[in-house]
């Protein structure tokens, strides 16, 4: 319930700042909340390739995680494995959660408080896996995910490369639990 509270208010809080307290018509708040520049190959080969880069940073950290000891990633696998017994359910929820993150952290945190601040907040967000690790994790992926959402100006990139990450890591969390 608090996800879906959560989800709700990162979807309304920047659609609220951009009509009422900006006064931006909905067609600006479309163009700016929701950037794509590219054809649909173009904004594919893109997610991929940010998915290519989200992986390498994931590989690199849980190599900084394992030499430095700081890996308390089994927390992460405990609250994969309660969502995921209802797999259908687990799945829908991470197409719709991928989309209202990067909805709110990218297209709107970004602009308002810049790179750093919002991959902060973005790290802190994941503090539900309850893994230090997650957190640290999910601050480095969220700079990965800010620097390429400020070269390409564009959610859809930015929603398949995190959405193809998040699929592969629930897939190989479920293949080698």
């Amino acid at each position: 319930m608090v996800d879906l509270i959560l989800a709700f208010l990162m979807l309304i809080i920047p659609l609220f700042w951009l009509r009422v307290i900006k006064k931006k018509s909905w067609k600006k708040i479309k163009q700016e909340l929701l950037p794509t520049k590219k054809n649909p190959s173009e904004e594919l080969i893109g997610g991929t390739k940010l998915f290519f880069a989200l992986l390498i940073g994931s590989i690199l950290l849980s190599l900084i995680f394992t030499v430095s000891g700081v890996n308390d990633l089994e927390k992460v696998s405990e609250v994969i494995a309660i969502n995921s017994q209802n797999l259908v359910l687990y799945l829908v929820i991470i197409i719709i959660m991928v989309f209202v993150e990067e909805f709110f952290f990218r297209s709107f945190l970004i602009k308002q408080i810049g790179v750093f601040p919002s991959s902060l907040i973005f790290g802190i967000a994941h503090a539900g896996y309850y893994s230090i690790a997650q957190i640290i994790g999910a601050f480095a992926l969220g700079l990965i995910l800010a620097y390429w959402f400020n070269q390409n100006r564009s959610i859809t990139q930015n929603y398949l490369g995190h959405l193809f990450y998040n699929f592969f890591a629930i897939a190989t969390y479920l293949i080698f639990r």
